[in-house]
Parts: C-alpha cells; structure tokens; sequence
C-alpha cells in the first residue's frame, strides 16, 4: 500500500479537520462507493465529494485509485491468529473461516460482495499482496507443514493446490454466486482435502 507525502496540517485553521481524520474520511468513502457501485465505477472525484474534500488531497495521500482501494480494504480486513487445534482439517477450516469473516468485514450489510472482489483488481491486488496476501497464504502453508510433521499428510502434497481451493471455494461460491458457505460445507471439502491430499507432479 502506498501512501504520498503530504503535507502537514496548518494548526492555524481552527475547525480544520486533523491530517488523521480526514485520512479516515477518505479511507471510508472510498469503501463505501466500492460497496455501493463496484471498483470499475468508483472515481476518485465520488470519494473526494462523499469525504469533503478535493481530488489533491487524496492524491497526497495515495498515489492512484488501486492504492486508495487497497487502504481502505485494510481497514476491514484481518489476518487472524494461525490456528493450531492438533489436526489438520480444524486448522484449514478456522483458516477458512477468518476469509469468510475478512469477506463479511469488507461487504458489510451489503450482499453484492463488490467489496471483496475488488481486492482482485490488478492494480488492487498488486498493494495487498505483500502485506496481506502473501502473509495469509504463508499461514496456510505453515498450517499445512505443521501437519506434515505430525505424520497427517505426506511431504508432497500440493500446499498451494489445496489453499487456492478452499480459498476459490470461498470467492465463487459467496461472493459470485452470493451463497453462504456453512462450516460443515467447509469442512466437508476440507475432508475430502485431506484425506485424499493431490500431489506435487513429478
């Protein structure tokens, strides 16, 4: 994610709002009309109007409508705690559960799931992944050699294989077609997962 410089606020303009606040005000806007009207429709004049302030102070602040989106996304979004319940099916499935949260945390109320979606967009992608997605899916990967080592799965089953399917399992089912996932769903496709692991080919 990446932030402009900007410059200070003048304490001499009493009524002014904080740099702070109106970062936030930015940052929330900017949510709210990607929820609202999808990434593809958002401009950055909308989210300048709804936070009460110019285009110049959100360009300041970040440097293209990707990096605006990717800050405001983080706002909503957690890593959550690496679950560590002994056995590999629970782990992956409160994995899971913290994207299906990370989901409801960016959409809100809403049910269109354009909020999360948008964290697809290339040049939304591009800002996240280093803090965001790559430390997630470095989490799955430890949940997953942590069960290796206990004797659960063998050595060569295919960790990225089995993330992006519980991970696209999550994204086409409720945020495409707009159906709740159960955690018996997740844990029944977690099963099958584990219990007949693919592998890396040879």
């Amino acid at each position: 994610m990446t932030y402009a410089t900007h410059e200070p606020s003048d304490p001499g303009n009493a009524g002014r709002p904080t740099d702070q606040d109106l970062t936030q005000r930015i940052l929330l806007a900017a949510a709210t009309l990607v929820i609202e009207e999808g990434y593809s429709a958002l401009k950055i004049e909308h989210v300048a109007k709804r936070a009460g302030c110019g285009k110049a102070a959100v360009y300041r602040r970040f440097t293209d409508k990707g990096a605006l989106v990717a800050a405001a996304i983080k706002t909503h979004v957690s890593l959550g705690d690496i679950p560590d319940r002994g056995n590999l099916i629970d782990d992956l499935l409160d994995h899971a559960l913290q994207n299906q949260s990370n989901q409801r945390l960016v959409d809100g109320k809403r049910a269109s799931g354009q909020g999360f979606t948008a964290m697809f967009e290339p040049d939304v992608y591009v800002h996240l992944w280093e803090d965001f997605f790559r430390l997630r899916r470095d989490r799955g990967v430890e949940i997953i050699d942590r069960a290796v080592a206990r004797g659960e799965v063998p050595a060569d089953i295919d960790r990225d294989l089995v993330l992006d399917t519980i991970a696209g399992l999550t994204i086409y089912r409720q945020s495409i077609k707009q159906i709740h996932i159960t955690g018996d769903q997740f844990r029944a496709v977690i099963s099958a997962l584990v219990e007949n692991p693919p592998r890396y080919l040879q």
